[in-house]
């Protein structure tokens, strides 16, 4: 044998080897597999179980203890003009009866809860429902305050746990929602409407579940008629989430779980329009209405004129909408101290034209006390910029006064 041959007999025999140990090792693998038993919990079985728990699911998981079902009992309800355009999301058992039912969510782990103010109008009696026969039951509330101009109704429950403070498997009763940023909303994003539709239909207290899209943003419902100041659907969201009859109060939740909106009215002529008012509007509205029992009135001590049509000209201003100018400036006020002039010419307020006193009041209305606003002037033909800080209304404060201390005597 030559010294290759000599060389090369060992590599062959190795890898005659090698060969051999590796068919014998897959025969063992295969036959092994082929007498386990199917396991349901395999990764391919975990991974799909895994799908279906997707981001809508955990979104459900997280918010859905916090809403509840809200019966009122109240005289007959009467349509309003407005379900001619809108159609209220609440339930109503028969045009004879006095009951009618309506969705909430807990916003405070003292018992207090938020929904429409369109749900408790009329009110005699109301009664709060929290998750099903065999977790929480029906509990008498009372209303707190009411927002006819952001049609926002607090309620809380006097008994907010059972003896011992919690359900039967150890959870609170009481279980607030997660709030999110409805600043922060992008168009396209899911949207999650949870609520109790049908409630007398179905005898269900439980919540039920539609999903959509954010469809748009700061939308303004126009009133069907154009004097009335307070309008209270101002910047809602829309979305194509269906809500149906006994959704109106509940939350609109984003893929997070956090709640984004208060459930409100639909188009009557779609059931695909729907719109909510935004969590952050709703979060300082409810704040109002538990501290001081109303929402307090914001102030800027200044006064509002349509503009003239000939300084209109002069400023070569659009005339397609109307123009504000500044008439007269109470002293020590926030417009004074912002150095706000009569005369002056308002032309934005947040960012949003001003073009009539009910709009210019509808977005004061829109902002907390104590907060600041920011507004655009034309004086002398040069635009200022002035953040003034908001007020509260003097005349409503020293009527609010007056009532503590009668209500205190």
């Amino acid at each position: 044998m030559n010294a290759v041959g000599s060389r090369t007999q060992p590599i062959l025999l190795g890898l005659l080897t090698g060969a051999v140990l590796g068919l014998t090792t897959l025969v063992v693998v295969m036959s092994r597999e082929r007498r386990a038993p199917v396991d349901p919990q395999s990764a391919d079985s975990a991974t799909v179980h895994e799908t279906r728990r997707n981001a809508i699911v955990r979104a459900v998981e997280r918010s859905h203890l916090s809403v509840v079902t809200v019966r009122v009992t109240g005289p007959p309800r009467i349509p309003s003009p407005l379900e001619r355009l809108f159609f209220y999301p609440f339930d109503v058992r028969s045009p004879t009866h006095e009951q009618w039912w309506g969705s909430g969510f807990v916003v405070d782990a003292a018992g207090y809860i938020l929904t429409n103010e369109h749900v408790v109008r009329g009110a005699h009696e109301v009664v709060v429902s929290i998750g099903d026969e065999q977790r929480g039951g029906s509990f008498p509330a009372e209303v707190v305050g009411t927002a006819p101009e952001f049609d926002l109704a607090l309620l809380r429950l006097p008994a907010v746990s059972r003896p011992g403070g919690l359900l039967g498997d150890g959870e609170p009763l009481v279980v607030p929602v997660t709030v999110g940023d409805s600043d922060d909303l992008m168009v396209g994003e899911w949207a999650i409407a949870i609520g109790s539709p049908f409630g007398s239909q179905l005898a269900a207290t439980t919540p039920s579940v539609s999903v959509g899209v954010v469809s748009a943003v700061r939308r303004d419902v126009p009133p069907p008629d154009d004097t009335q100041v307070h309008w209270p659907y101002f910047k809602m969201i829309q979305t194509d989430a269906i809500i149906n009859e006994g959704n109106s109060g509940g939350p609109l939740v984003n893929a997070a779980g956090e709640v984004v909106g208060v459930n409100t009215i639909k188009l009557a002529s779609s059931n695909r329009v729907n719109f909510s008012i935004p969590i952050n509007t709703a979060r300082w509205v409810w704040q109002e209405l538990r501290d001081f029992g109303e929402v307090r009135r914001p102030w800027l001590g200044w006064e509002l004129k349509e503009l003239d049509p000939a300084l209109r000209a002069q400023w070569q201003l659009p005339e397609e909408e109307g123009v504000l100018t500044v008439g007269n400036v109470a002293p020590q006020s926030p417009a004074a101290a912002g150095g706000v002039q009569p005369g002056d010419v308002l032309l934005t307020m947040q960012g949003m034209p001003a073009y009539s006193r009910a709009r210019a009041e509808r977005i004061l209305f829109g902002l907390p006390v104590g907060s600041q606003i920011e507004i655009e002037l034309l004086r002398g033909g040069h635009l200022r910029r002035v953040l003034l800080q908001l007020g509260e209304d003097p005349t409503a404060r020293a009527e609010r006064e007056a009532h503590s201390r009668t209500r205190v005597d």
